[in-house]
């Protein structure tokens, strides 16, 4: 008779997952997100220098050229091993900071495309109409399919003076490789906006 008594008493609590009453909550902060009013903020890059170099945020200054590449299956395995000496030497002389950047740019044939379209509005000889057509319709499958690959040389350094003499070094350890090929400023700027903006064109054709 006892089970029966027990059973008809009210039943003992007993702690589960589904009792709220011993369940305490305990909320993570947060760290609060800054966010950058303006997207300056945001890029390395803060000054243009009068020598047309860039002075970055944290104090150094950054300046580029571009790298003359060539066709490497036209070379004989002598000039091949002289190249790639030349490069192995490079990184062994220049012990400073470096970056080569491949850069992919589409291919803008916009003044291509308008002189051969004012070829076909002044055009006067029918027989000429179909190879200036064709030659729209080869720029437009090049402007497809195709991009410009250029080679950039990044280097840095904690000066302007020191920037102008690193430049240097460089110019004369690649000058038989791959020699250097000076930039302008619009150049440069563009270089950076490209790389920052990889899905648009070129306002010039390279």
């Amino acid at each position: 008779m006892a089970f029966i008594e027990e059973s008809l008493q009210e039943p003992r609590r007993t702690g589960t997952w589904l009792d709220e009453q011993d369940v305490v909550e305990k909320r993570k902060v947060k760290d609060k997100v800054v966010v950058k009013s303006t997207v300056a903020e945001l890029m390395p890059v803060v000054d243009i220098t009068g020598t047309e170099a860039f002075e970055m945020r944290d104090g150094t200054y950054l300046d580029m050229v571009q790298l003359t590449s060539k066709d490497i299956y036209s070379l004989n395995e002598e000039e091949k091993d002289h190249d790639v000496f030349s490069l192995a030497y490079l990184l062994q002389a220049y012990t400073h900071p470096l970056k080569v950047v491949p850069l992919n740019t589409p291919l803008s044939l916009e003044r291509q495309k308008i002189s051969i379209e004012r070829q076909i509005r002044q055009n006067q000889t029918p027989a000429y109409l179909p190879f200036l057509l064709k030659k729209k319709q080869e720029l437009e499958y090049l402007e497809e399919h195709r991009t410009n690959r250029d080679y950039l040389l990044f280097f840095y350094a904690d000066d302007e003076r020191t920037l102008r003499e690193r430049k240097t070094h460089l110019y004369k350890l690649l000058r038989r490789s791959n020699p250097m090929r000076e930039l302008t400023l619009d150049q440069k700027v563009h270089v950076l906006y490209q790389l920052n903006n990889p899905n648009t064109k070129p306002q010039l054709d390279a």
